[in-house]
C-alpha cells in the first residue's frame, strides 16, 4: 500500500492488516481513527504524525521513527518496538504490557504514569526521561541508559536493572522492590524516601549519597559503599551490609534490627539514637563513632572496635561484648544490662 492509499483506508474506517508496510513515510500524517492489526510497519516514519486514538495490534513497528510524536494513552500489548526511535515522545498513560523495547532511544520522553509491565528495556537510552508514576513491573531494563533522568515515584517491582546507567538520576519516593542493581554508582545521588527493600545493591556505591528515610528493608549491600551518606531516619531492618563501609555516614535515628553488619565499618559515623538491637556485628568498627542513645540491645558485637567512640547512654542490654575494644571509648557512661528487664523477658 502507497501513503495514499492507507490515509484513504482510514478515512473509509477500514481496518489495515495483515500487510508489510516497511520504510513507508507517514510523517505529518493524520492517522487519528485508523486500525493497524498484525502490520508490518518496520522502519516506518511517523515524524509530527498525528496518531492519538490510533490503534496499533500485533504490529512490528522495528525502528520506527515517532520523534516527538504524542502518543498519550496508547495501548500497546506485547509489540515489537526494538529500535524505535521516540526522542522527547509523549507516552503519558500509555501502557506498553510486554512490549520489546530493546534499544529503542526514548530520551526526554514523556513516560509518566504509564505501564511498561513486563517490558523489554534492554540497552535502550532513556536519558533525562521523565518516568514520574511510571510502573516497570517485572522489566527489564539490562543496561539501559537511565542517565539524568526523573524517577520521582516510580515503581520498579523485581525490575532487572543490572548495568543500567542511573547517573545523575532523580530518585525521590521511587519504589525499588525487589530489584536487581549490583555494582550500580549512586556517589552524590539523590535517594530521598526510596523504598528498596529486597534489592540487589551488592557493590554498590553511595559515597556522599543523600539516603534520608529510604527504607533498604531485607536488602543486600554486601560490600557497598556509604561512606559520608546522609541517612537520617534511614531503614536497615535484616538487611545484609557484609563488610560494607559507612565511614562518616549521619544515620541519625536510623534502624539497623536484625541486620548483618559482619565487619562493616562505622568508623566516625553519627549513629546517635539509632537501633541496632539484635543486629550481628562480629567485628564491625565503631571507631570515633557517635552511639549517644544508641541502642545494641541483644546485639553480637563479638571483636567489634568501639576504639574512641562515644558511648553516652548507649544501650548494650545483654549484648554479646567478647573482645571487644573500648580503647578510648568513654564505656562508664553507657548502659549495661537492665536486670529487671532481663528478669521479665525470661519470664
Amino acid at each position: 500500500m502507497t501513503r495514499d492509499e492507507v490515509l484513504a483506508a482510514i478515512r473509509r474506517d477500514d481496518t489495515i492488516e495483515n500487510v508489510d508496510l516497511s520504510g513507508l513515510d507517514l510523517s505529518g500524517a493524520d492517522l487519528s481513527g485508523g486500525r493497524f492489526e498484525n502490520t508490518v510497519l518496520r522502519k516506518v516514519n511517523f515524524t509530527v504524525a498525528k496518531i492519538q486514538r490510533t490503534g496499533f495490534t500485533g504490529c512490528d513497528l522495528f525502528g520506527a521513527i515517532m520523534a516527538g510524536v504524542d502518543l498519550t494513552g496508547v495501548i500497546w500489548h506485547k509489540m515489537n518496538l526494538k529500535g524505535v526511535i521516540l526522542r522527547e515522545a509523549v507516552l503519558r498513560e500509555a501502557v506498553l504490557t510486554g512490549a520489546d523495547l530493546a534499544g529503542a532511544d526514548l530520551t526526554l520522553a514523556d513516560l509518566s504514569s504509564a505501564v511498561l509491565d513486563h517490558a523489554r528495556l534492554d540497552k535502550a537510552v532513556m536519558a533525562g526521561a521523565v518516568l514520574n508514576w511510571t510502573v516497570l513491573y517485572q522489566a527489564s531494563l539490562v543496561d539501559a541508559d537511565l542517565s539524568g533522568a526523573d524517577l520521582t515515584r516510580a515503581t520498579f517491582m523485581e525490575a532487572d536493572l543490572s548495568g543500567a546507567r542511573l547517573k545523575g538520576c532523580k530518585l525521590h519516593k521511587t519504589f525499588l522492590r525487589d530489584c536487581r542493581l549490583p555494582g550500580q554508582d549512586f556517589r552524590g545521588a539523590e535517594f530521598i524516601m526510596v523504598q528498596a527493600g529486597g534489592a540487589d545493591f551488592t557493590g554498590c556505591d553511595f559515597t556522599g549519597a543523600d539516603i534520608t528515610q529510604s527504607d533498604f528493608s531485607g536488602a543486600d549491600l554486601t560490600g557497598a559503599k556509604l561512606d559520608a551518606v546522609k541517612g537520617k531516619r534511614s531503614v536497615f531492618l535484616e538487611t545484609t551490609l557484609t563488610a560494607a563501609s559507612l565511614k562518616d555516614a549521619r544515620l541519625y535515628q536510623s534502624c539497623f534490627d536484625k541486620s548483618k553488619l559482619k565487619r562493616a565499618d562505622f568508623s566516625r559515623a553519627d549513629i546517635e539514637q539509632a537501633i541496632f538491637t539484635r543486629a550481628f556485628c562480629q567485628g564491625a568498627l565503631f571507631i570515633g563513632a557517635n552511639c549517644a542513645y544508641t541502642d545494641f540491645s541483644h546485639a553480637d558485637l563479638t571483636a567489634a572496635d568501639f576504639g574512641s567512640a562515644r558511648l553516652y547512654r548507649t544501650k548494650l542490654h545483654r549484648s554479646l561484648m567478647d573482645h571487644v575494644n573500648w580503647e578510648g571509648a568513654n564505656r562508664e557512661a553507657a548502659l549495661g544490662t537492665d536486670p529487671d528487664l532481663a528478669e521479665a523477658e525470661n519470664w
